[in-house]
């Protein structure tokens, strides 16, 4: 008995100590990878590796930029280099691989981008969802290529596949596709760009914007910027303007419209709009600007055919603030009433509350005092260039508003020089403000001393006549011994005429 008992003794002290080191290598081995999880990976000075000595890259708190171009790339970076940046302890915001030679753009690794710049290339294909990992993308620039309508594909722009369809590019409200070779655009091109606030098609010469074009426009529902700029355009669709009801800004510079586009009503949110280098004639009859009630800056600049602004061509633009209207080498005449618009009541006109007014280097003469109420408020009038007639027509211009100029923007003062009278043609208007008795009101073209010596002669003419009627009736009597010889032959011809026949002389 007591040796069995010994061997249970033994057993039980065997199997203890057994558990007891069972459970301490267990605690062990359970400790060693939690401690080896925590370890961070180190990251990777990009600022000191070799993507940065290919490329310049900056950095600092509030911009990030690594620039790629000009360095004759045909392929964008490299599975390594990309690896770089994506483990790399600076996030670059902006991207730059403008002015190389990329031809075709493959899928982007994910990497938080904001901008991306691929200008100034050859690109003709691009693969499609090729930007669907970039999802910080908010501008993307594909200007200045060689991209056309079939490469221009719908699902190029689609986003990451998520359970049932293509998320969409979700941040890019910016697109460049100036400068290829577009002559329409797919219509459900944009259907993966819901937020797209900017479009630029700019340089592409689409003569006429078709169907398509205008649908894929027009669909753009969230669109504030579109800038249709040299495309050769005569005429805008019907419906264009019709879908993105928020539009600001339209640029149709350097196309070929003779008149305003018809449309402009449609976007009645429009608060910019440039015309320049357009062969638009005179703003006169029906060929006015529509009522736009938020439009506060215009450019009619570098316009060849301009030569007359009416009456009401501006009058429903009731909060323009800024106006270019400078360059165009025919315009001489702006209405009186060109700004002004009636109002309810018949005696007080309505003007809009200007504060720029470029009209330098046109062919204008003189500027009327009522085309504004309040030029007072104006802080930038730029007169230079023009055709000025230094005559009294002008002595506004000249002694109240050329002062207002020198005390806002003296550099403005230069260059607004006299043309007519001949004996004045190139002196400045400040240095007539501040001299007397040297307007006076001459004919066109004419000198003072010519105007006086016409004022004299009519005075003389005038006062001749009354002494030539009178010699007439005096010598028509006979008096002082005139016309005496046929007295008595005429006498025996004459008959009193009786009283009703005197009645009907």
């Amino acid at each position: 008995m007591k040796m069995r008992s010994n061997w249970l003794a033994t057993i039980l002290l065997v199997v203890l100590c057994t558990s007891l080191a069972t459970a301490d290598n267990t605690t062990t081995t359970t400790v060693a990878p939690t401690t080896a999880a925590t370890t961070p990976v180190p990251k990777i000075n990009v600022m000191k590796s070799d993507l940065c000595k290919k490329c310049v890259c900056l950095s600092n708190p509030d911009y990030s930029q690594i620039d790629c171009s000009e360095r004759k790339m045909n392929l964008l970076f490299s599975v390594d280099e990309w690896k770089i940046l994506q483990n790399g302890d600076v996030t670059f915001d902006v991207i730059k691989f403008e002015h190389n030679n990329i031809t075709n753009l493959t899928g982007f690794p994910s990497y938080p981008v904001k901008r991306l710049y691929l200008g100034f290339n050859h690109i003709e294909t691009i693969a499609k969802s090729a930007f669907a990992n970039l999802t910080q993308l908010t501008k993307l620039d594909l200007s200045h290529n060689k991209l056309k309508v079939k490469q221009l594909d719908p699902d190029v722009f689609r986003g990451v596949y998520d359970v049932h369809d293509y998320l969409p590019l979700g941040k890019m409200i910016e697109l460049d596709l100036g400068y290829n070779e577009l002559h329409s655009l797919d219509p459900d091109v944009f259907e993966h760009l819901p937020n797209l606030e900017t479009l630029i098609l700019s340089g592409n010469t689409f003569q006429v914007v078709d169907h398509n074009a205008a649908t894929a426009i027009s669909g753009l529902i969230s669109l504030k910027t579109l800038d249709m700029s040299f495309m050769e355009l005569a005429e805008l669709p019907d419906y264009l303007l019709h879908g993105p009801r928020d539009l600001e800004t339209i640029i149709l510079t350097g196309n070929l419209f003779d008149e305003l586009p018809d449309d402009l009503h449609l976007a009645p949110n429009l608060r910019e709009l440039v015309l320049d280098e357009n062969p638009i004639g005179n703003l006169t009859g029906d060929n006015v600007f529509p009522t736009l009630p938020y439009l506060t800056y215009l450019s009619m600049s570098y316009m060849p055919d301009l030569e007359e602004i009416g009456a009401g061509a501006f009058s429903e633009l009731q909060n323009l603030t800024t106006l270019i209207l400078a360059s165009n080498p025919k315009l001489g005449r702006i209405d009186v009433n060109a700004f002004s618009k009636n109002t309810t009541n018949p005696e007080i006109l309505a003007y809009p509350p200007m504060k720029k007014l470029h009209i330098h280097n046109n062919n204008l003469t003189t500027l009327e005092h009522k085309l504004f109420q309040r030029w007072d408020l104006i802080t930038e009038l730029d007169l230079r260039y023009n055709y000025w007639t230094c005559d009294c027509s002008n002595r506004w211009l000249i002694e109240v508003l050329m002062v207002q100029i020198n005390n806002t923007t003296p550099l403005w003062i230069h260059d607004v020089n006299c043309y007519q009278p001949n004996a004045l043609r190139n002196l400045p208007l400040i240095q007539l403000s501040t001299e007397e008795n040297r307007l006076t009101c001459s004919i066109e073209g004419g000198s003072p001393s010519g105007s006086l010596f016409l004022i004299g002669l009519l005075v003389g003419i005038l006062l001749c006549i009354p002494i030539l009627l009178g010699s007439v009736a005096i010598w028509r009597r006979g008096c002082l011994g005139l016309n005496r010889n046929n007295y008595g032959a005429n006498r025996s011809l004459y008959n009193r005429a009786n009283f009703n026949d005197e009645l009907h002389i």
